[in-house]
């Protein structure tokens, strides 16, 4: 049986941006499946994740979920696949309940913090008519985010499977080569820093040299230390190098075709 009981946050992140009415309904909808008086925290994670980019979410996830309170339940949408055959789970960890799609919306924090439990959600028991096959957020899991918050038996509503099931992005691991490792550019923040996978805890304390289309650039501890205009390379506030431009944007500097990144380890 577990311990773990919703503290009353929510913390929500989708792409379905801030001009519609979606992120508002979804909240409504979780307030009006409540009972008389229960009123959550709602935190906005972000809503601006691109259309269908399921990387992205699962980046922006991983970055964040960290920094919340023990029994918080995050709501992710980021659902290219709805109305399809896709699973709509429940993740309980040791710390946490995340709510959304299985399409690997939740791999990367599961690679951080194993999953204690993982549900699939009975839509014929949680879709009350009528819904729509295009709002899950809505008609599906905020209904089970109420029923999280009311205290109703996960057993009541949704069904053990087995976490070995759940998809998975295979995103995350340099390509090792001779000499270092060819990377990969996996998000793009809004001040067009190009975001690599590659680790400060992969690199460890070894010295190394990064290499963007054959010209190595400086790696810097900070923005402020390099020259305005500069191209260089620095751990950001997540642990994973990226190429920035201090004073303007990377993508912007490199245009439409992406780099090729390598680092190689100095012998």
């Amino acid at each position: 049986m577990s311990k773990l009981r919703p503290n009353g946050v929510v913390a929500i992140l989708t792409d379905f941006g801030t001009v519609d009415h979606f992120v508002g309904v979804v909240k409504g909808k979780i307030l009006q499946e409540l009972k008389a008086g229960q009123m959550p925290l709602f935190i906005d994670i972000t809503h601006e994740i691109p259309p269908q980019n399921i990387v992205a979410g699962a980046l922006k996830l991983k970055f964040s979920y960290k920094y919340f309170p023990k029994g918080t339940i995050f709501l992710a949408i980021v659902d290219p696949g709805v109305g399809s055959q896709r699973r709509a789970i429940v993740v309980e960890t040791e710390d946490y309940f995340f709510v959304g799609p299985d399409n690997g919306l939740f791999s990367l924090v599961l690679m951080e913090t194993k999953p204690r439990v993982v549900y699939e959600i009975l839509t014929e028991i949680v879709l009350k008519p009528p819904y729509s096959a295009t709002f899950h957020g809505r008609d599906l899991f905020a209904p089970a985010v109420a029923l999280l918050l009311c205290g109703v038996p996960l057993s009541e509503w949704a069904k053990i499977i087995d976490s070995n099931e759940l998809v998975s992005l295979d995103i995350y691991e340099p390509e090792p080569i001779s000499g270092g490792y060819r990377l990969q550019i996996i998000d793009i923040d809004r001040f067009g820093n190009l975001i690599t996978n590659l680790s400060q805890e992969l690199l460890g304390e070894r010295k190394a040299k990064v290499v963007i289309n054959g010209q190595e650039i400086r790696i810097v501890r900070t923005y402020s230390d390099a020259e305005r205009g500069e191209v260089v390379a620095l751990f950001s506030s997540e642990g994973l190098l990226e190429i920035a431009v201090r004073e303007g944007s990377a993508k912007e500097f490199f245009g439409q075709k992406l780099p090729e990144i390598f680092v190689f380890i100095n012998s």
